[in-house]
């Protein structure tokens, strides 16, 4: 592969990037609106995920301003927009932890207080973050890099700073979750293994379970990391790519796998209900749908033994 083709690449995903970030934010955002309007389903996971989409609007918001019009070249303003870029893009990875740290904690270990552990969710994601912006702030290390001008972006300007405050804890945070995925993933095909099967129905929301997690605990950033330890730059180029497609894209596949569902279908059809008639036969339609499903699910869960009951049931609240 000659270097023009590489640069070729290089412009296209660039330029491609910052559609799917908006996209991912206009996902992040109806996901937020959601499960705000709509407390009745907003069950304690959905919550945690609400704090990840919080991350995901400002912070791709900031990271598609940082190299946008005059906030380059005003130093003010890039600093501002770097600090917001890379304090909610670690504040990402450590909600992420938090999300797979507790599905681990209700999957695998079964806990049923797992709520009692939000005050320390809380107290790492927003405060690992905070340390990491101060030390890099003070050290004057936010502003623009990578040229003068349009060709600028807002960003760590010194490399060092760059891998010890993002690089490094990004690794370890999405090592772990990966980690802890084999776990989750683990168990849920041992749950679903031994409870009563519909065939093919089961094979796909065990694996739709799978792409929810991998989702949520934002796996996809393994692709960026692996760039740096894959010497081949055709390899790198594949990564690359798959990089800069799946991981902007996060909001938005939260959108699709947490908020395109009968349930949530049937809240908004109720609250548009209110002045579109004909949206309340929609409602009832999905309500009993959901509760016919509902009823079919506790039945089979009922057949296992407890244990595995429990586990399932954290499954299928995703």
């Amino acid at each position: 592969m000659t270097c023009g083709t590489c640069d070729d690449i290089n412009n296209v995903l660039n330029q491609m990037t910052n559609y799917l970030l908006a996209i991912s934010i206009a996902g992040a955002l109806l996901s937020l609106i959601t499960f705000c309007m709509f407390k009745d389903i907003r069950t304690y996971p959905i919550k945690l995920i609400c704090y990840l989409c919080v991350c995901i609007i400002i912070g791709y918001t900031a990271f598609i301003a940082a190299d946008k019009g005059e906030i380059p070249k005003n130093h003010g303003a890039c600093i501002a927009c770097a600090v917001f870029v890379h304090y909610f893009l670690v504040a990402n990875f450590c909600w992420t932890f938090c999300i797979a740290f507790n599905f681990y904690q209700m999957i695998v270990r079964r806990n049923r207080e797992s709520q009692l552990l939000e005050k320390w969710y809380h107290l790492f994601s927003w405060g690992l973050p905070m340390g990491l912006m101060i030390g890099v702030a003070a050290s004057s290390n936010y502003g623009p890099v990578g040229g003068r001008g349009s060709d600028a972006t807002c960003w760590i300007t010194d490399d060092l700073a760059r891998f010890l405050t993002f690089f490094i804890p990004g690794l370890i945070i999405i090592s772990s979750n990966g980690i802890l995925f084999f776990f989750i993933g683990r168990e849920i095909h041992e749950t679903l293994a031994g409870a009563p099967k519909s065939d093919q129905r089961d094979k796909k929301k065990e694996f739709r379970v799978y792409i929810s997690i991998y989702i949520s605990i934002g796996l996809s950033w393994m692709f960026g990391y692996l760039m740096f330890l894959v010497p081949q730059e055709i390899v790198i180029t594949i990564f690359l790519i798959l990089f800069t497609v799946f991981t902007p894209l996060q909001g938005f596949f939260i959108f699709l796998f947490y908020c395109i569902n009968k349930k949530v279908a049937g809240k908004w059809a109720g609250l548009f209900g209110i002045c579109l008639p004909f949206c309340k036969q929609i409602e009832e339609n999905f309500g009993s749908s959901t509760k016919n499903s509902n009823n079919s699910s506790n039945s089979n869960s009922s057949r296992s033994n407890a244990s595995r009951t429990d586990s399932a049931s954290s499954a299928s609240a995703l």
